[in-house]
């Protein structure tokens, strides 16, 4: 069924591919222009999980992971009251420094938070010397950690995710260069722990590498996919606030199935059963 009239995606029609059972959109955003924003974080005008829950709904998605964004800092409150109302179709990857209260995380846990992030691209709220301390307190309450990093800055910081006591995330297609990207340095560190069991990729945000040719990204994909489909999940990045020209959401799950084709229901449903906890 077309879903008109929702904000920040192009498109209305459904996708293709045939999406499977439990699939997990694994990265998105909400946003409330009333909310504070942090120091040198970027604004956003209202996004909210009443338009998220239509997008999923037109998708066929039904489970979601809520990332914090820069934009609010270490102030999860929004997303923390998003995911109460989500219930345990929803888990959420909060925003924390490396000295967080034990019990305030447990706390976050008990309500479905299941990892940390680190946007070293922005450098809001946390820095490269923030993320070895950052990993050893999310690995205390069985967190992962995910992180946001230029190709080259994960290069630099390979002995850094080597010698952390949690699993890693890397956003956005690791952020690796889409021509040879196997002649990066980046990608023997983000395939080496991928090979370990203790690496995870993201597949979302195609954009991010080329903004005029989405998909620029195929080869890099199909890369990522054939040295771990077992250690690849998928997301939106809906509302895109790092896109140019808004996607058409079901265009973007369709390049799944051209990037992974025998691997839709792994990336989309067991990957991230795994990763985040989902059961049933």
């Amino acid at each position: 069924m077309d879903a008109p009239g929702i904000p920040y995606t192009a498109g209305t029609a459904p996708p293709r591919i045939e999406v499977p059972p439990g699939a997990v959109d694994c990265h998105f955003h909400v946003y409330d222009s009333a909310a504070t924003v942090a120091p040198g974080g970027r604004p956003h005008a209202a996004a909210t999980i009443e338009d998220h829950s239509r997008l999923l709904a037109r998708l066929g998605v039904a489970r979601r992971v809520l990332v914090q964004p820069s934009t609010y800092g270490f102030d999860n409150a929004l997303h923390l009251a998003t995911l109460d109302r989500l219930g345990p179709s929803a888990r959420m990857v909060a925003v924390v420094p490396p000295d967080a209260p034990l019990d305030g995380m447990r706390a976050m846990a008990a309500r479905g938070v299941v990892g940390a992030r680190a946007n070293l691209v922005q450098g809001i709220p946390l820095s490269v010397a923030d993320v070895a301390p950052l990993a050893r307190r999310v690995a205390e309450v069985g967190w992962h950690l995910q992180v946001f990093a230029t190709a080259d800055t994960i290069a630099a910081m390979a002995e850094v995710w080597r010698a952390a006591p949690c699993p890693i995330v890397f956003d956005h297609f690791a952020q690796l260069p889409l021509r040879d990207p196997q002649a990066h340095p980046a990608w023997r560190v983000v395939t080496g722990l991928m090979a370990e069991g203790r690496g995870w990729v993201k597949l979302s945000s195609p954009y991010s590498l080329d903004q005029r040719n989405a998909t620029a990204v195929r080869d890099l994909a199909r890369a990522l996919v054939a040295a771990a489909p077992s250690r690849c999940v998928w997301g939106t990045n809906w509302p895109h606030p790092n896109a140019e020209t808004l996607p058409d959401d079901a265009a973007l799950l369709d390049a799944l199935g051209d990037w992974a084709p025998d691997a839709v229901t792994a990336i989309m449903a067991d990957n991230p059963a795994h990763l985040y906890g989902f059961t049933g």
